[in-house]
């Protein structure tokens, strides 16, 4: 089953506890639902209710997983969360790399400062560029899931 969040509204002054958002569920290429989360610190709210039910039935075949050292078992907004913070990352990761070279460096994450794209595009065509920056990685230079994945790393270390 193929799960994905298209047309996610995401207000960041909003979110206090959680995330406040809304978007729409797909399935296998197909709008089956929406989620939405006030921001409040309450649970995702999915809609309707049978879609709801389906992503139960998914989660529970799924394994638990670790968030910060508990096992927990995997639940339909805990899915749908999950798909809004990768949602996330990949909007920030865009925007970063739209303006800035993003490398790592000894492990690290690391980024330029932010340039205009004429400026920007120049670097980005030296091949001698992860040598110039001491680099481990150029992100602007991977598949977008590969950096998207260090990317994650980095952020989260």
């Amino acid at each position: 089953m193929k799960i994905e969040l298209k047309n996610v509204k995401h207000s960041e002054f909003a979110s206090h506890e959680t995330n406040c958002f809304e978007a729409a569920i797909y399935i296998d290429g197909k709008k089956a639902g929406t989620a939405e989360n006030s921001g409040q610190g309450g649970t995702t709210n999915i809609f309707p209710n049978t879609l709801y039910h389906t992503l139960k039935a998914y989660a529970d075949t799924l394994p638990p997983t670790m968030y910060h050292g508990m096992t927990l078992e995997q639940t339909p907004d805990g899915l749908i969360d999950d798909l809004l913070t990768e949602w996330l990352y990949a909007r920030d990761l865009k925007k970063a790399m739209a303006k800035r070279i993003v490398f790592t460096r000894k492990g690290k994450m690391m980024e330029t400062t932010s340039m205009p794209p004429d400026k920007l595009a120049p670097f980005l065509k030296n091949p001698s560029l992860a040598k110039i920056l001491n680099a481990d990685q150029v992100l602007n230079f991977l598949p977008f899931d590969a950096a998207l994945k260090l990317y994650r790393e980095g952020v989260q270390a």
